[in-house]
């Protein structure tokens, strides 16, 4: 009877789903890709929210408390909200250097980093560096293997079926990213304009460059003459594209382009699920590729 006691319990254990909670819906997705059926997977941040300010719930510390793994972006983008959700969680489990946490920007070679001396008069900041390597399909991808290794930790008996799902994911995403590299070069465009530097890690990755942001300083709401300056940049330099993500206000970009002749604006989503058509990270680099295709 104990004997028949004991394998009932190791045999729930053993096909029983980890529960993982995400930080972003681009992180969720990932992670879905990799777990697939052998996870509960679920996210904090929906896409139509921008990730630095999120609201600390008491909802989201009851998800967390049922946690075996948080995923989370790191680079100080949860900053100000995931330490105390966690707090709140009273879940030790994903308490950070734990098992239980998995934060993907320690793997991530960051952009835009500053010095430690950096403070909050450059604007909202990130002296590690730029926290939105997410839309870097390449980079996305590779992380998809530092999420088999955690996962596989937790989850031995499915390590097997963790790396084949990584290196599957991996292989699709290089062959797409090939043919939107491709079709950005065939544009000519060179330079545009964003409204912050959330799109530098995607513009890096298909040899663009953002020469200057809408906005002054991150955070910060932009000045008339800096707004003049930006006008006489794109004016020299024949930059015709503004893009803004979609949950910041385009009217000030929109004045901004009614001063450079042909000059266009495009309101881009920048995370799984910040459109109702933007379900996939696949969708979300596509749509960026078009955006920049239609100018």
């Amino acid at each position: 009877m104990i004997h028949l006691i004991l394998f009932c319990l190791f045999s729930m254990t053993s096909f029983a789903k980890l529960v993982i909670v995400t930080t972003t819906t681009d992180i969720q997705y990932l992670v879905k890709q990799i777990a697939d059926d052998k996870a509960e997977v679920s996210c904090i941040v929906k896409g139509t929210q921008d990730p630095h300010f999120i609201e600390a719930k008491p909802s989201y510390m009851v998800k967390l408390q049922k946690a075996d793994l948080l995923v989370s972006n790191g680079l100080a983008l949860e900053i100000g909200w995931l330490p105390n959700l966690i707090l709140g969680s009273r879940n030790p489990k994903i308490n950070s250097l734990k098992p239980g946490h998995l934060e993907l920007g320690q793997f991530v070679q960051p952009m835009d980093s500053l010095p430690a001396t950096a403070t909050r008069a450059l604007g909202d900041v990130h002296p590690e560096g730029n926290p939105h390597f997410m839309l870097d399909p390449i980079i996305t991808a590779e992380l998809g293997f530092k999420i088999a290794e955690r996962l596989s930790e937790l989850n031995p008996e499915n390590k097997g079926f963790f790396q084949s799902q990584a290196q599957k994911y991996q292989q699709r995403i290089q062959s797409q990213f090939l043919a939107w590299k491709s079709r950005v070069q065939k544009t000519k465009i060179r330079n545009v304009i964003t409204y912050h530097a959330s799109l530098n890690y995607f513009l890096k990755r298909m040899e663009l460059s953002a020469p200057l942001f809408l906005e002054a300083k991150p955070g910060v709401p932009p000045s008339a003459q800096h707004l003049l300056k930006l006008i006489d940049l794109m004016k020299s330099e024949k930059i015709k594209l503004i893009l803004v993500d979609n949950y910041f206000d385009a009217k000030v970009a929109e004045k901004v382009a009614a001063q450079v002749p042909g000059a266009q604006v495009k309101s881009v989503g920048i995370s799984v699920e910040s459109d109702k058509n933007l379900l996939k990270s696949e969708d979300v680099f596509e749509q960026l590729v078009q955006a920049i295709e239609e100018k």
